[in-house]
């Protein structure tokens, strides 16, 4: 359903990219036909000068004009419906599995962070990869801290949940603010504008240049009125070019400054008036479109005011026009003093109004991805008095593809270690990641692979996927203590957390490994923590004849005949068939055949 949708509106944009390249086609003739016609009259005019002759030439150019704008409105409009196009293609190509065309949050990847890098939270293919659809380096930048600083507040979630239903079904307006160009630095931006400010010195700052203005245009008027020499006239055009020419460096360094972030300013207001044209209804939303367009701080004019005056910065560059208003109005000092205005007025919600729309920008990737995944469900948190952490029905991993997917049903509850037990490819460790990451999920107010999924809000840490670091002296098992000493300062430091282990202590001799696993587990049961831990050590699985009200042993089994049945299927119990030795003999024998 959702492909057959974003297919049908790649065929409605066709059809209006094509009307519309029909009417610029027929505005390029009007065009040709004005401007041959002007051009026409006038050649008339020259020969015989007469009012019609020039009435016919004036029309005919101010034809040309209308036509020019006329088209150039078109092939703006024309543009926006291809990023549209472009975008309904990129995520058709999404659902076929190719996700090329977005971020994969390399730039996130940090090993030594609680979850995401064991949880495939960054790189290619993984879920910023997936989700990604930010049109700001700011919005990309609040989606990764959202992965990765999980929400503990209840209501948060909640009103995160209604604002991403919300933005879901707004399909059109979502597609239309996902098809702006991409504004690739906000912060320097801001540091820039801010970090001008500090350069400007006394003159900027005082009266002196509309005082030398009034002077030059008071002596221009009375030399031509003839009640002063020129020359007066003249020492003032002069003085005001020359303090301009011993400012051109820092007009100059501030154009060069400004110029970069010019093209970002443009893209910002359009995405602006995306947010400012929607009709919100989720608190959350709303608050945050109130936050840019309050009638105290406008962000949109704001920008609007900014982008005019860097536009002015665009035109000084002819040197008729730099000698001139800068001779009678100090055209570039008069300018830096409008921008330190504006920034004295303006800055000071710079940060705020970045903030809101970067929020609303990570939003719209998290309803993106709701919308492109139906069969997920809303998840439910669960009371803060229920002893459950996680209870999930049908749970499945939402990388791999729905109804091929194998779902499990699992329960997870405070103050409780369920040791996982099975063969290799057994599922063990993707089953890990399924609870993970739809905790993560769940988190952010996205709905989840599941048919049920209820949990209650803790912190979330993870030890998978552990690596040595020889740059810094660091061995295998040297950087496994340091994981697991990282994680009893987490959840010492946090008032609960979901524990997700994959084979402990994998770096040392079996023996070594079962005892150091064993003192581990006991530590951890004495704090605040749910633990969900995988391991090929049976004997672990002993701990639960020793405590059952905290140890439960479950399992993926595996049928062993001439070929190995996996069923990915988890239950209760511990392991019975392993099959390393038995895929081992079977590559043996066929290396002797």
């Amino acid at each position: 359903m959702v492909y057959s949708i974003y297919q049908s509106e790649i065929e409605q944009l066709d059809v209006q990219i094509a009307k519309l390249r029909r009417k610029s086609n027929a505005y390029l003739l009007a065009k040709l036909l004005f401007f041959g016609a002007s051009a026409f009259f006038v050649y008339l005019a020259i020969k015989n000068f007469t009012f019609l002759n020039l009435a016919g030439a004036c029309s005919f150019f101010a034809a040309y004009l209308s036509a020019c704008v006329l088209d150039s409105r078109c092939q703006k409009f024309c543009d926006g419906l291809k990023r549209k196009k472009s975008v309904c293609k990129h995520e058709l190509a999404y659902l076929e599995g190719d996700f090329t065309s977005f971020s994969s949050g390399e730039v996130y990847i940090n090993p030594e962070h609680e979850y995401s890098f064991d949880l495939d939270l960054f790189g290619p293919s993984s879920l910023f990869n997936r989700m990604n659809r930010s049109v700001t380096r700011k919005g990309s930048d609040r989606l990764a801290e959202k992965l990765t600083n999980l929400c503990q507040d209840k209501q948060e979630i909640l009103l995160n949940q209604a604002a991403i239903v919300e933005l879901a079904d707004h399909f059109s307006w979502r597609i239309r603010f996902m098809a702006n160009r991409f504004i690739p630095d906000n912060l320097k931006m801001l540091s820039e504008l801010a970090s001008e400010k500090q350069k400007h010195g006394f003159l900027l700052r005082s009266a002196i240049p509309a005082v030398c203005v009034g002077m030059t245009i008071l002596s221009f008027l009375l030399a031509l009125l003839k009640l002063i020499g020129w020359q007066y006239f003249m020492t003032f055009f002069l003085l005001n070019l020359g303090c301009s020419i011993l400012f051109f460096r820092k007009t100059l360094a501030t154009n060069i400054s400004i110029s970069k972030i010019y093209q970002e300013l443009v893209a910002y207001i359009e995405v602006l008036n995306d947010i400012q044209n929607a009709r919100f209804k989720a608190r959350v939303l709303v608050e945050l479109q109130k936050g840019l367009f309050s009638s105290s701080a406008n962000s949109l004019k704001s920008f609007a005011e900014l982008s005019r005056l860097l536009n002015l910065f665009d035109q000084r560059g002819n040197a008729i026009f730099y000698i001139l208003f800068n001779g009678f109005f100090l055209f570039d000092i008069l300018l830096l003093k409008r921008i330190i205005q504006w920034e004295k007025k303006h800055l000071a919600h710079m940060e705020k109004w970045i903030h809101c729309i970067s929020e609303i920008d990570a939003l719209v990737s998290l309803a993106n991805y709701s919308f492109n995944h139906p069969a997920n469900t809303a998840a439910e948190i669960l009371p803060e008095q229920d002893e459950k952490v996680i209870e999930a029905i049908d749970i499945y991993h939402p990388f791999l593809a729905y109804k091929q997917a194998v779902p499990n049903s699992f329960t997870l509850g405070k103050k409780h270690v369920a040791i996982v037990t099975g063969a290799n490819m057994a599922g063990k460790s993707t089953f890990l990641r399924t609870i993970g990451i739809n905790y993560i999920l769940a988190c952010n107010g996205v709905p989840v692979c599941a048919t049920s999924f209820r949990f209650s809000i803790v912190t979330l840490f993870s030890s998978m996927r552990t690596t040595d670091n020889l740059s810094k002296d660091i061995s295998y098992f040297n950087a496994e203590l340091l994981r697991l000493k990282q994680l009893i300062q987490h959840v010492k430091s946090n008032p609960y957390t979901l524990i997700i282990l994959d084979e402990i202590l994998k770096g040392t001799n079996s023996k070594d490994k079962l005892e150091g696993s064993i003192v581990f587990l006991r530590e951890i049961i004495c704090h605040n923590v749910a633990a969900l831990i995988a391991t090929h050590d049976l004997e672990l699985a002993k701990l639960e004849d020793e405590n059952k009200e905290v140890f439960s042993n479950y399992c993926f089994e595996i049928a062993l005949s001439k070929d190995i049945e996996y069923t990915y299927r988890i239950a209760k119990g511990v392991a019975k068939n392993l099959n390393a030795s038995f895929l081992l003999k079977n590559i043996l024998d066929e290396m002797r055949n």
